[in-house]
């Protein structure tokens, strides 16, 4: 990946998912049954956590395809798939998400390496905080399926965020006009290390906005650990 990623921690790629890929993506995730759907109070549906474990059908697709082959290319050593999470922004279903950095994985088996921390358990799946240096070694790849212009929650980076780990207190002072906004249209990705602080607004618009959102790892687990 060039020098400006590296700077900035993040990059927007239009046009790179063919028709076929994106209809392969979005024939999966549609089947997606109700159950596996996060609610909020309101009963309306949200997000499915882990959807890469919930669909049998999605692992392939981001293991051998179009994202795993862009992954693969920015982290340049032996690549695997981390996470996945699909965002379904509906009218009943919008909210603002706050300045934050992304610090926790699933993971399988446990370790004794005192770097790794914060351990919890969601939905069945163990999450862990990994060490900054594995954090560096992370790269989302968050695939567009809806139009997400700047009225409708387009996602807000903060360029060059994404070096260390930052406590919530240095988060909460960034200044407003350090965010950049990154809207999308269907197909379109956005490249972004995890650790890059990020935002988005609730949509102004009613319309829903779908965001598949992939992490893939290009670092070496300590033994007794795998990624889910």
């Amino acid at each position: 990946m060039d020098e400006t990623f590296q700077q900035t921690g993040f990059e927007r790629l239009a046009n790179v998912i063919s028709a076929s890929d994106m209809a392969a993506l979005q024939t999966t995730l549609n089947a997606a049954p109700e159950e596996t759907f996060r609610q909020r109070k309101n009963g309306s549906r949200y997000a499915i956590r882990n959807v890469h474990l919930q669909l049998s059908g999605l692992r392939p697709l981001l293991e051998k395809g179009c994202l795993f082959a862009i992954a693969s290319e920015v982290l340049g050593g032996t690549t695997e798939l981390v996470s996945a999470t699909l965002f379904d922004k509906l009218p009943g279903a919008n909210w603002f998400v706050p300045p934050h950095q992304d610090l926790f994985v699933p993971i399988a088996g446990s370790t004794d390496e005192s770097c790794w921390t914060n351990w919890s358990t969601k939905g069945g799946v163990q999450y862990v905080e990994p060490p900054v240096e594995v954090q560096r070694e992370l790269l989302a790849v968050r695939v567009h399926l809806d139009e997400c212009p700047e009225r409708n929650g387009a996602l807000e980076v903060v360029p060059g965020s994404h070096l260390d780990r930052l406590s919530e207190a240095a988060v909460a002072l960034i200044e407003e006009d350090a965010f950049e906004l990154c809207p999308a249209g269907p197909g379109d990705v956005l490249l972004m290390r995890p650790l890059l602080v990020h935002r988005s607004r609730a949509s102004e618009l009613p319309q829903r906005r779908r965001v598949l959102h992939v992490v893939y790892s290009a670092a070496t687990l300590p033994e007794g650990l795998s990624w889910t």
